[in-house]
């Protein structure tokens, strides 16, 4: 690739992560709490724990010995307690095997071991967040692990193959068939197919970085729901709490995470199952399409009361 070209990409790098780092900056005013939380999710989305699966919605707290999932065209944006983000692309597992916070002379400390089973991840440390906390994060792959110390990379596993590709930074690879590795420059890209030859450290191209980024970027008006969002889902508006409970239940089991609440309509009390907290109205009318073949849904559009 072209000395011109990895600039650019570099560049195109430095300009996104300036753009994300003002959700990150806001947050970081906030109390640390005990594990991360989601400040976004393309439903449908679940945390696991124990075998039981359940919905997940802005705010909810992820913490150890848990694992989150996303379904197809899905994805999740998890905050660390020192203002890190965590994006999760569709159809990925990560499991949460350690995750601890502590003060350390008035930063936030985060300790976390993190196993991706399958899927796409990516990690980016804002410049407060650099200034604010200290982190020790590794997250382990089918053939390596690596650790983070304050940096920007993406990764990815599947039956095929592991890899990683550093946007700012560093991160230290312990791998399994080449031993320790470093990816130090912006666009250094590893991959490990498990049916071909080890093959050395090189550089991503522009059209791969593009890849990259866009696997564990959130689709807007594709059903995202965020802290605050003030769209919802009327999925039905029951005569009975019984047929709101059994609807809502079907919602939660296939990644919604919906809610029943009465109210009173032309004299008469309703029980109308919501899923709260979209960004927009589009997102909202994308989710109301997807479970519109939900035994039961007969809904709308509606902006939170």
């Amino acid at each position: 690739m072209e000395r011109r070209q990895l600039l650019a990409a570099t560049a195109a790098l430095a300009a996104w992560g300036g753009a994300t780092a003002q959700p990150v900056q806001a947050a970081g005013a906030r109390q640390p709490g005990a594990g991360m939380t989601v400040e976004a999710v393309q439903m449908p989305a679940w945390t696991v724990r124990e075998g039981k699966r359940r919905p997940l919605s802005p705010g909810d707290t992820v913490s150890t010995a848990q694992e989150v999932e996303t379904a197809a065209s899905a994805g999740l944006v998890l905050r660390m307690a020192e203002g890190s983000l965590v994006r999760l692309g569709e159809k990925t597992r990560l499991g949460v095997q350690r995750l601890e916070v502590s003060d350390a002379d008035g930063r936030t400390a985060v300790r976390s071991e993190l196993k991706l089973f399958d899927g796409f991840f990516r990690f980016a440390t804002s410049a407060v967040a650099k200034v604010a906390g200290q982190r020790e994060v590794d997250v382990s792959l089918r053939t390596a692990t690596i650790g983070i110390r304050g940096t920007d990379f993406w990764s990815m596993t599947d039956a095929e193959h592991d890899a990683a590709c550093l946007f700012e930074g560093n991160v230290a690879l312990a791998t399994r068939d080449q031993g320790a590795l470093t990816l130090d420059k912006p666009t250094a890209f590893w991959a490990r197919f498990f049916n071909q030859p080890v093959k050395p450290v090189g550089n991503a191209t522009p059209d791969e970085l593009a890849k990259f980024l866009k696997s564990t970027e959130l689709s807007p008006g594709k059903g995202v729901a965020v802290v605050g969002g003030r769209w919802r889902v009327v999925a039905a508006a029951a005569g009975s709490d019984a047929a709101a409970q059994a609807l809502a239940t079907r919602l939660r089991e296939a990644g919604y995470p919906a809610q029943v609440r009465a109210k009173d309509a032309a004299g008469k009390k309703v029980h109308e199952v919501r899923i709260n907290g979209f960004a927009t109205r589009d997102d909202a009318a994308a989710i109301l399409e997807k479970i519109a073949t939900v035994d039961g849904v007969r809904g709308r559009v509606a902006l939170s009361a």
